[in-house]
């Protein structure tokens, strides 16, 4: 039987590299102890050798892994497999475009995945693309690529029930919906839309997912005006960068990741009709149902891997058009000329099961979220709680009338440097990357985040000792004495 996250959180030292969930295919794994997660990003071998897992865009899973060895790689050459021709093609149009030199396409069988190959130096640029654009080949289609048993992407009743869940919960219709293999390879998408036909200078308004920022960024004829803190000053900053030079279009979440920050999207439609600026709006952190975002959107992207699907064990994106929107006919005509259904079979059939609870999961989620966040802010070691519930009025204004605040939550401790090492190490929940799930998660997400740029994100108000809690379904009661226990490890505060 899988092991129960519920009763049974992987969190000790000896889970380290554990599956989290128990599960073949599942897309994180266990990083116990505070000094594990400095040796995944160093690339300790102790620690990344007992991996069973991993983030899929991040490091390889295992099977993933092993198609590449015994596909891809040679000698001095290394590659990774995409999820079609056409993704594989731009990622040979990135790798070129940083200066990478001879790349080679691999077909791979009777499926549409292709390969790319580049002199080992360029490796990691090619890893670059993947990371960022999430066009990559599941841990399940590399099984079947493996077994020499194709792995498609056809119009089943699985993919129609989950673009119409989609389509529900954004309240629209299915046709309004595209689904994808990730939550990046949505943004991608959305990112070379807008840039179809509004070329030009995008605008980050807000601190945003590491890759969102980086497509906007590295992309090829990509230019990113940055605006961090996402506040008033900068919708201020804004509307003057509009008076002189406006951006083609708007990039936010909402709320932000990992602060939980809401920025004022009403205002920010304004300035987008004002100027005739595409606004692309990103609620993966909102969960599923809390808000009502499309009205505000020209496009809205979800990341289906977390609350959509809750269980940890498939990777999905969805982007949905929003009718109603000026530019929506002319969207409709760039995405259609870009997009191709590569969320694969297999994976879109774990995904329709995983959804079936999502009302009931997120209601509870939401609840439990509100007691935990109250307990955090009155207890004695914790100096900072971050979560939407904490007088956010913008929040407030986007909350749909049976929707709460979403399971996800940030902190930071008092005495931080040397109180979070030992109270994460404490922690008695499941401890890795990823969120949304119904088992509770906690990583140090600046960490692992921002490991190489530990001091721009602390310029833009995201300390490196913060600590990223998804939480889940478990008895309240019983996630609180967990807490409870950890943070008696941590310093409190004297005032």
């Amino acid at each position: 039987m899988p092991r129960n996250l519920l009763t049974h959180p992987l969190f000790r030292a000896d889970h380290l590299g554990a599956c989290i969930p128990d599960d073949l295919h599942a897309v994180s794994a266990c990083l116990p102890l505070w000094e594990h997660n400095i040796g995944y990003e160093e690339g300790d071998p102790f620690v990344l050798e007992k991996l069973q897992a991993a983030y899929p865009r991040f490091r390889f899973h295992p099977i993933v892994q092993k198609l590449c060895d015994e596909l891809l790689n040679e000698e001095n050459r290394r590659g990774l497999p995409f999820a079609s021709a056409r993704c594989a093609n731009r990622a040979v149009e990135y790798v070129r475009n940083a200066g990478a030199g001879q790349t080679k396409l691999v077909p791979l069988g009777e499926n549409s995945a292709c390969g790319v190959v580049v002199a080992k130096k360029d490796f990691p640029l090619l890893k670059q693309y993947w990371q960022h654009a999430g066009e990559n080949v599941s841990s399940r289609v590399a099984e079947r690529i493996l077994a020499g048993t194709p792995a498609l992407a056809t119009e089943t009743e699985a993919r129609t029930s989950v673009r119409k869940r989609v389509a529900d919960v954004n309240d629209t219709v299915s046709p309004n919906v595209l689904l994808f293999p990730s939550g990046m390879a949505a943004i991608a998408c959305a990112w070379r839309a807008v840039s179809a036909i509004r070329p030009g200078r995008t605008c980050q308004f807000g601190f945003p997912y590491v890759d969102t920022l980086k497509i906007q960024q590295r992309f090829p004829a990509a230019s990113c005006e940055f605006l961090p803190i996402g506040n008033d000053a900068d919708i201020v900053r804004l509307e003057q960068l509009c008076q002189t030079s406006p951006p083609v279009s708007i990039f936010c979440e909402v709320p932000t990741n990992p602060l939980l920050e809401t920025p004022d999207l009403q205002r920010l439609r304004r300035i987008a009709d004002q100027y005739d600026i595409l606004l692309v709006v990103d609620d993966t952190l909102a969960a599923c149902g809390n808000l009502q975002l499309l009205r505000y959107a020209d496009l809205l992207v979800t990341s289906l891997t977390k609350y959509f699907s809750g269980y940890g064990n498939v990777l999905a994106g969805s982007l949905v058009v929003n009718p109603h929107a000026k530019h929506s006919e002319t969207l409709r005509r760039a995405i259609k000329d870009d997009f191709e259904e590569t969320l694969s079979d297999p994976d879109v059939e774990v995904l329709a099961a995983n959804c079936q609870d999502l009302t009931e999961r997120t209601a509870k989620i939401n609840n439990n979220t509100q007691q935990v966040v109250e307990y955090l802010l009155n207890h004695p070691a914790v100096a900072s709680v971050f979560h939407p519930s904490i007088a956010d009025s913008n929040y407030n204004s986007l909350k749909s009338a049976a929707g709460g605040y979403g399971g996800l939550l940030s902190i930071v401790l008092n005495d931080a440097r040397n109180s979070t090492p030992n109270v994460f190490d404490a922690l008695e929940i499941c401890k890795g990357p990823n969120l949304g799930t119904h088992f509770t998660l906690c990583c140090p997400y600046t960490l692992l985040a921002h490991y190489e740029e530990l001091d721009f994100a602390e310029s833009c108000g995201v300390s490196r000792w913060l600590l990223r809690i998804s939480i889940g379904v478990e008895p309240v009661e019983d996630l609180i004495s967990r807490f409870d226990r950890a943070l008696a490890h941590g310093t409190c505060s004297t005032t």
